[in-house]
């Protein structure tokens, strides 16, 4: 998980050119919201990028993968298990 997220940052944002239909499954942005049906919303849909430009969405899912890099690393130093996982 944190490979996936840490290469969105590192590239700005942007997961189009190297992300496969393996890695969004693996992505914690796969699994930020849940439909009534139990399945879960895409990364598009749970973050609301698809009326944005490139630019903004890519800000958002950098913003995003950092927030849940530090609640992950906040879990860990509180010794709180991860529900992630």
């Amino acid at each position: 998980m944190n490979s996936i997220l840490k290469k969105i940052i590192q590239e700005e944002g942007s997961c189009t050119l190297w992300a496969s239909p393996t890695v969004c499954a693996q992505c914690p942005m796969s699994k930020l919201k849940q439909k009534e049906d139990g399945h879960w919303l895409s990364c598009v849909e749970a973050l609301g990028v698809s009326n944005m430009s490139e630019e903004e969405a890519d800000a958002r899912y950098k913003e995003v993968a950092t927030r849940l890099l530090l609640d992950e690393a906040i879990e860990e130093i509180l010794g709180e298990p991860n529900v992630s996982e």
